[in-house]
């Protein structure tokens, strides 16, 4: 039977790191290293025993999947992963991300690790290997990627 009304089984886009549909999806789990905002992208460290969020010369294995629900009512910091953590990584799928410029569907897509925010051009920016936007997108806004990595 196909899905006739989405929102009834899916919520609209919401934050960094949210599936954006029930198409079939693969996260590994790993330790955290230092804090990961749900949505960012997340590199090994040299060791390869924990994860943190990408830097300058690193290489993507995937976007932090956001867990929790977010208490707006004290506004606390609960939308990331804390140290020792395990963190869900989305290697395979579709994930709202935050835009760190202006993107095109269909568009291969980069991270900056400078701003932690996703990108079709830039300076100094890191390729996401078989990742594409699904959605167009302004600075700061959530846009929709897919992500095929091994």
């Amino acid at each position: 039977m196909p899905i006739t009304n989405y929102p009834e089984y899916m919520l609209p886009a919401g934050k960094p790191g949210q599936l954006s549909n029930f198409q079939d999806y693969m996260a590994d789990t790993y330790a955290v290293e230092t804090v990961v905002p749900f949505g960012a992208a997340v590199q090994l460290n040299a060791e390869g025993t924990a994860i943190k969020p990408i830097a300058t010369g690193g290489t993507v294995i995937g976007i932090a999947l956001a867990q929790n629900i977010h208490d707006y009512v004290e506004k606390k910091d609960d939308q990331n992963y804390q140290v020792g953590e395990p963190a869900a990584i989305v290697k395979r799928g579709r994930i709202f991300v935050v835009a760190g410029g202006d993107v095109v569907n269909g568009h291969a897509v980069k991270v900056d690790p400078a701003t932690q925010k996703f990108v079709a051009t830039g300076a100094a920016v890191i390729d996401v290997s078989n990742a594409v936007f699904k959605s167009n997108a302004s600075a700061d806004q959530l846009v929709e990627i897919e992500i095929n990595l091994p």
